[in-house]
């Protein structure tokens, strides 16, 4: 069965904006840590931490986020092949505006960075 994912829409800025804001503040120094570095972060690799984080604290979430990805209900999602969540996120990454939603996303939960407000974050 082929997976296709819909494009990203205003809504997943707000559905990943809500499990970024409930991932531990461990994950999220080291978010930011990846965000400041002096060269610019690498977007795949970027996502990738981001949905590590995701799938240790936000679960259920997440899992409701995919299912709305591929336009299945959330019931269906949870019993499909294991490789779908995989099939998912490489679709993600081929998203010609994935390049940066993650890292923006990221941005507007963590507030900003000690080099862009010249104060530090907490």
């Amino acid at each position: 069965m082929e997976i296709k994912v819909r494009p990203l829409i205003v809504t997943d800025v707000f559905a990943v904006a809500h499990m970024l804001s409930k991932v531990t503040k461990g994950a999220r120094v080291e978010l930011a840590s990846a965000m400041s570095a002096k060269k610019k972060p690498d977007p795949t690799e970027l996502g990738m931490v981001l949905f590590q984080s995701m799938f240790s604290e936000a679960e259920e979430d997440l899992k409701a986020w995919m299912a709305d990805l591929i336009g299945k209900p959330r019931e269906e999602f949870e019993v499909m092949k294991a490789t779908t969540v995989i099939d998912i996120i490489e679709a993600l990454i081929k998203q010609e505006d994935i390049r940066d939603f993650f890292g923006r996303v990221s941005s507007l939960v963590n507030g900003p960075t000690k080099k862009e407000s010249g104060k530090p974050t907490t």
